[in-house]
């Protein structure tokens, strides 16, 4: 039996620390585009603390762009010029707040630089040549990557991929050869968490509730919510007066209540009242799925729901401890408790407070009906598991593309 080739980005497989080769290349912008500017060092004290500054701010874009590289998505473009611009936005308020010395030409040649230099360290490096032994999730991972194809040989595999918990028998000395030959031995619901952003769980429940025994979050639950209300307060005024601005229109368009509150599943499997503003005639029904309740939407309900503008009142169920910025969609109860009776791991979505935007509102977009929910799970159980700052991070910068395009709205 011969295995087959499986191609992966290799940070989706490999865990490595920040290369050298990334701070080199975040160097480079910032000193050419001095030596272009300023001329050959030895530069004047104020030149150089803008020099060192863009230095630093170029290293932090290419060290965040790396962390949240790791997770799956093919937006590298624009992840790259997401951090460029955050971290030039910061050095410019640092520069702006200390009244230091800045060169509007210095600065754009510098951050014009870094972007392909970024660009290339992202996709410097060839992918992972990984062997795909038969059985078990492999075979579900054959039908869905693409560009699979036999290889000859393990020489010219850097690992091997196998479900060992199904491991065709047939694939044994392959495995056996690759123990030989001391290639590390990946399991396939690794590596399928990687290349899909999910938790395997269409052969039954046994990887989902290792979801949060193997999850390694360090400290940073402890943060988590003080420095996400930190940014709910900074944004406070921008988003009270469009929140005004919405409740308005509402106003106009359907009258008196401009809010309605619907029960949903929070922290611990622990009910409570979440916000919105209204975008159908009629009172909403309980249990029933957005796609049902269409024909009672308005024209201006649906562009309120198109770009998330009719959750705003959700902010403050943030402020009120209800809910996280980010993390899984909270549920109506009454369907909560229907999933829960017909899925065995769908109470652990409560494992942490439900937020505003999370990991499958982003990749999936609205789900209805079991299976659908199912896939949602697989995306909140990754979520849960993998929980960090990066992730976050990526989380909200996906968010702005789905408020830009309206992806995933019923």
């Amino acid at each position: 039996m011969s295995a087959l080739e499986l191609r992966l980005p290799y940070r989706t497989v490999k865990a490595r620390p920040f290369p050298g080769l990334a701070v080199g290349l975040s160097l480079l912008p910032s000193l050419a585009a001095a030596l272009l500017v300023f001329g050959p060092p030895p530069w004047r004290g104020e030149v150089g603390v803008l020099v060192g500054l863009t230095l630093l701010a170029h290293l932090l874009a290419f060290f965040a762009t790396d962390r949240m590289a790791r997770y799956p998505g093919r937006e590298v473009w624009g992840l790259a010029a997401f951090n460029l611009l955050l971290f030039t936005l910061l050095l410019l308020a640092v520069l702006a707040l200390g009244r230091l010395y800045y060169s509007r030409a210095f600065l754009l040649l510098a951050t014009s630089l870094a972007f392909p230099l970024l660009l290339l360290y992202l996709h410097h490096l060839p992918p992972v040549r990984l062997a795909l032994l038969p059985g078990g999730l492999a075979d579900r991972l054959r039908s869905i990557a693409k560009g699979v194809r036999p290889i000859e040989d393990l020489e010219e595999a850097e690992g091997v991929v196998a479900d060992l918990h199904h491991l065709d028998p047939r694939a044994l000395p392959l495995l056996a050869e690759a123990s030989l030959r001391g290639l590390p031995i990946l399991h396939a619901a690794a590596v399928y968490e990687g290349y899909t952003g999910r938790v395997p769980l269409e052969g039954g429940f046994g990887e989902g509730l290792l979801a949060l025994s193997e999850g390694n979050r360090g400290l940073y639950p402890y943060f988590k919510r003080p420095f996400e209300v930190g940014l709910v307060l900074l944004f406070a005024p921008l988003i009270l007066l469009l929140g005004l601005l919405v409740a308005l229109l509402v106003y106009l368009d359907l009258g008196r209540p401009v809010l309605f509150a619907q029960e949903r599943m929070g922290l611990g499997g622990k009910p409570f009242k979440a916000y919105k503003f209204r975008t159908m005639r009629g009172a909403p029904r309980e249990g029933a799925y957005a796609g049902e309740e269409a024909n009672r939407v308005t024209p201006l309900g649906r562009f309120l729901r198109r770009y998330r503008l009719d959750e705003l009142p959700q902010f403050w169920n943030i402020l009120k401890g209800d809910m996280n910025l980010i993390g899984p969609r909270p549920e109506q109860k009454v369907l909560a408790e229907a999933y829960a009776r017909e899925i065995p791991l769908y109470p652990l979505r409560h494992a942490v407070r439900p937020g505003l935007t999370g990991w499958a509102q982003v990749e999936q977009g609205y789900a209805e009906g079991k299976e659908e929910t199912l896939v949602k799970l697989a995306y909140d159980l990754y979520y849960i598991k993998h929980l960090s700052f990066w992730l976050d991070l990526r989380i909200l910068f996906k968010t702005l593309w789905v408020l830009l395009t309206g992806f995933g709205a019923k």
